[in-house]
């Protein structure tokens, strides 16, 4: 039947973009191509150029003036026409490689917005893709008529989707507790992956480049004022004071928080530095691609992952995937009940709440000077290759297909 799939993949963040959907596709598709599919790529024109053995064709992303885009009814109306004009492009891809089955990645949603679109036009079978919360997402903040316009797009997908891919059952539950029964037949949850051929380092290449004299955590990424760095600050401030010669044997690397589009910029990070006098522990590296930060995660002898702190936690971050598939040791920052949580249980690291702040910086202590020791769960972490996840996908499509 593999061979009988022929996807239409809405992407519309896509390599080489360094943005965390982007990279998901990327591991994707070109795992898709090693198990005999061969998908036709519809993304923004202003990603770049993907080097991807598959049809790719662009569209321009909806824009408006400052003006025209403050008036709602205007808004609307050539939003409308924007996604009728994409529909019938769409159509033409379709008929040209004949396609049978339609799966759009989000974020963003309008990938989502339109794929339900194009299975009320045309009708070839539609699976609708959730990395994150829509109108649930307890990080963003809506106006009531917002939140009222969300919920009728959001409705629409998952009426329209013959399935919907979530990737933790608690992202699943916190979405779909609001739809009538019946629709929950129609979710699948398929996790975040990594691919183990994009790390760039061998574990002999680790062992020669690690520096020997540092104990190393690294965090790549932005942060965001719900989970931002201090809770590690106010750790690392504790040990130095308690054991002051540890200062010179650690070296905490944030990488890439620079990025400039969150509520937490690097200048908030340096003032907490300068808080808790960290100057010459903390080292800020500028973004970089993402194979290479592949190699900042294998280098590091602990990464960091911090969650946000709502009392019903629903992410699983793909980064925290990238962590686990690079082999190092990692420590979290997450409600106890979250999925960041229970992942690192279940891998064989630790996490800790924010208000378990005197056993985190007694499991930190431990990690530099070494009583403390990480074995992994690797049967555990295997269903999280790319691989795995990939043939879940791909049997998904096969049933939805078998159906037609």
């Amino acid at each position: 039947m593999k061979n009988q799939i022929r996807p239409l993949c809405l992407s519309f963040w896509s390599p080489p973009t360094v943005r965390p959907q982007a990279i998901l596709i990327g591991k994707m598709i070109p795992e898709w191509i090693a198990q005999s599919i061969e998908p036709v790529i519809l993304t923004y024109a202003n990603q770049g150029d993907w080097d991807i053995k598959a049809p790719i064709y662009k569209i321009e992303q909806f824009k408006l003036n400052r003006i025209m885009n403050r008036i709602p009814p205007l808004r609307a109306y050539f939003r409308y026409r924007y996604q009728q004009k994409l529909v019938k492009t769409i159509a033409r891809i379709i008929k040209k490689h004949d396609i049978n089955i339609v799966f759009s990645f989000a974020n963003p949603q309008e990938s989502n917005l339109i794929g339900a679109l194009v299975k009320e036009k045309i009708g070839v079978p539609f699976i609708s893709h959730f990395s994150d919360p829509w109108y649930d997402n307890p990080c963003v903040t809506m106006s009531p008529w917002r939140a009222k316009r969300v919920l009728k797009q959001e409705t629409k997908i998952i009426k329209n989707s013959d399935a919907v891919v979530f990737i933790n059952n608690n992202m699943r539950d916190i979405i779909m507790k609001k739809y009538p029964r019946e629709w929950a037949g129609k979710s699948a949850v398929i996790h975040h992956s990594f691919a183990p051929t994009d790390y760039p380092l061998s574990s002999k290449q680790i062992t020669t480049n690690k520096d020997k004299n540092k104990f190393i955590f690294s965090y790549v990424g932005v942060f965001y004022k719900e989970r931002n760095p201090e809770i590690i600050f106010q750790a690392l401030q504790r040990i130095i004071q308690k054991d002051g010669h540890l200062a010179s044997k650690i070296n905490f690397q944030i990488v890439g928080c620079d990025g400039g589009y969150t509520d937490f910029p690097i200048d908030a990070v340096k003032t907490l530095i300068e808080k808790y006098k960290l100057e010459n522990i903390v080292s800020l590296i500028p973004r970089v691609d993402y194979h290479e930060s592949l190699r900042y995660m294998q280098l590091a002898d602990c990464l960091i992952l911090i969650d946000v702190r709502y009392k019903q936690s629903y992410c699983l971050p793909s980064k925290l995937i990238d962590y686990a598939g690079s082999g190092s040791a990692i420590l979290g920052i997450a409600n106890q009940n979250s999925p960041v949580a229970d992942f690192l249980r279940k891998l064989g690291d630790q996490s800790f709440t924010y208000d378990q702040i005197d056993g985190l910086s007694l499991h930190i202590r431990e990690l530099i000077t070494g009583e403390n020791k990480i074995n992994k769960n690797i049967g555990f972490l295997n269903q999280f290759n790319v691989t795995s996840t990939t043939q879940q996908l791909l049997g998904l499509f096969t049933k939805m297909l078998s159906k037609k």
